[in-house]
């Protein structure tokens, strides 16, 4: 992967926390305070979604299947910072939501960073593992 990717994607992902962190600011109560079976919802559709979208983008722009997990970091690690002040002063930065929800939007953003790159992580080694196979092929001349 060229640098320009890494940058480009490193980018993104700050646009996507940037922009997810200003959504919940102004509506985490509703998502994340109301039934427990909206903010599960949430979690799951968020996350399939940051996936399915990020891996997509990375298929788009022609990256190695080997190298999915090096950009799926790329793409978590600003949003993965970015939370740290944001947790640290829950309170003063997400003023909708209660201070004990700080758990459950802690929650949600690791289930959709892990979601991330756990499948980048498996279509990576997925790819490296075919790569293997069909190099021990080759060389033994099957």
């Amino acid at each position: 992967m060229s640098t320009k990717d890494k940058i480009g994607f490193i980018s993104l992902g700050f646009v996507i926390w940037a922009a997810g962190t200003s959504v919940y600011r102004m509506t985490g109560s509703s998502f994340f305070e109301g039934s427990a079976v909206g903010y599960w919802l949430n979690v799951i559709f968020t996350g399939i979604s940051y996936a399915v979208v990020s891996l997509g983008l990375m298929k788009w722009r022609n990256i190695k299947q080997k190298d999915w997990l090096q950009g799926a970091i790329c793409i978590a690690l600003p949003g993965m910072l970015g939370e740290i002040p944001i947790l640290a002063g829950f309170s003063e930065f997400m003023s909708n939501m209660q201070p004990e929800t700080a758990g459950r939007y802690a929650a949600f953003l690791f289930g959709g960073y892990s979601t991330l790159i756990g499948a980048a992580w498996f279509m990576s080694a997925k790819a490296i593992s075919q790569s293997i196979s069909e190099t021990r092929l080759v060389s033994t001349g099957q």
